[in-house]
């Protein structure tokens, strides 16, 4: 085999080895697109981990909503919900402050402590709860904060109150009461405004409370392959490619050379 006839057999393999490579890469992408797509349109159960072996709440859009229902019922009588978990993380002087401050709002302020667990049905997402109870809120504008044990969520509806968990001045003296009133004096300090975008930290495109902890902003039917990926798989493809190639002559070299001495 003569110089060019070698060049062209080692352009071959690397072509096609690289080729392959690609084709190989696009069909793993396109494989993993359509698991997402299932995934998504489907009932798939979401587990969260090998560890706890349990379907994450937060996930479930058929959560069991007796609960929210029974704590937003008991909010219309008194602006303050307490559950039996957290009877002694609060002082009546910050529970009576918060009821001073949150009576005749025309937006009111509703405020919930609860014991929050990654064990719960909503996996401890304080935010989460909140928006729960405002959705079963027979108002049609209202905030909800949750005071859970070492965390807090605010949820929205039907107007948005710009404050952040970073805007609010705690301390770490704090118990769970005076923390659950510095938000409130936090939230009647905040201009709201009637929420007119999905920009809410609290609301979801329809302008709904969040209820169900998912992120829907982007349609895996949409995904495409990205170019990175392809010129990725051909530069592998042209390595190992190079590689056979180059082995292939060595390996032709050292044959024709063995029956050139027998």
């Amino acid at each position: 085999m003569n110089t060019p006839a070698k060049l062209g057999a080692a352009i071959i393999i690397v072509g096609a080895v690289a080729t392959g490579s690609s084709i190989y890469s696009h069909s793993e992408f396109d494989e993993a697109r359509d698991a997402r797509i299932v995934a998504e349109k489907g009932d798939t159960i979401t587990v969260d981990s090998i560890y706890l072996d349990r379907i994450e709440g937060r996930y479930d859009p058929n959560y069991d909503r007796s609960r929210y229902q029974a704590i937003a019922e008991s909010l219309q009588s008194d602006p303050i919900y307490i559950d039996a978990y957290q009877a002694f993380e609060v002082d009546d002087e910050s529970l009576a402050t918060i009821r001073d401050e949150v009576k005749d709002l025309d937006m009111p302020i509703y405020v919930a402590f609860l014991a929050t667990s990654q064990v719960d049905d909503a996996d401890g997402q304080s935010q989460l709860l909140a928006g729960r109870i405002a959705e079963e809120l027979p108002d049609k504008r209202a905030t909800v904060v949750v005071v859970g044990a070492v965390t807090e969520g605010i949820a929205d509806k039907g107007a948005d109150r710009r404050v952040a968990s970073y805007d609010v001045a705690t301390d770490v003296d704090d118990n769970r009461s005076a923390v659950a009133r510095r938000y409130v004096e936090a939230l009647k300090a905040a201009e709201s405004e009637a929420s007119k975008s999905s920009s809410s930290r609290s609301l979801d495109d329809e302008l709904q409370p969040i209820v169900v902890d998912e992120d829907t902003s982007t349609d895996p039917s949409t995904l495409a392959y990205p170019g990175g990926a392809a010129v990725g798989g051909a530069a592998l493809g042209l390595i190992v490619g190079g590689g056979l190639g180059i082995g292939g002559v060595l390996a032709w070299r050292a044959i024709k050379k063995r029956k050139q001495n027998t």
